[in-house]
C-alpha cells in the first residue's frame, strides 16, 4: 500500500519463486486479515468477478479463506506477471488503514 495515496502496490500481487509460492492468499473478512497478519499496513478488498475476468480463479479452500490462483512467476514470465499485478492492485480497494506511521 502506497501511505500517500492510499493506493494498493502491485508488489502485493507478485508471486515468490524462491519459496515456490503457489497463489496469493486472500481471506473472506477484514477481521481474519488482521488477525493473520502480524505487522498489517492496510487490507484491500477485491471482487472475485473482476479476478476471474482477467483469467485468473479464486479458490476456495476454507470457510474463512481462499487462494488467487493461475499468475505467473515475475521469472518465468516477466510481461504477464507485470500487467496482472498493476490489474489487480487498480481493481483493489483499500478498506483499512493503520493509523500508525
Amino acid at each position: 500500500m502506497d501511505r500517500l495515496g492510499s493506493i494498493v502496490k502491485s508488489d502485493a500481487y507478485y508471486l515468490r519463486k524462491r519459496i515456490n509460492e503457489q497463489s496469493i492468499s486472500v481471506n473472506f473478512s477484514i477481521e481474519q486479515s488482521l488477525s493473520a497478519l502480524r505487522n498489517c499496513e492496510g487490507v484491500a478488498s477485491l471482487n472475485v468477478g473482476e479476478i476471474r475476468e482477467l483469467g485468473l480463479n479464486v479458490v476456495r479452500d476454507s470457510s474463512s479463506h481462499g487462494s488467487i490462483i493461475g499468475l505467473p512467476y515475475r521469472e518465468d514470465n516477466r510481461l504477464k506477471a507485470d500487467e496482472l499485478a498493476l490489474l489487480l492492485a487498480r481493481k483493489s480497494r483499500i478498506v483499512w488503514e493503520s493509523s500508525a506511521s
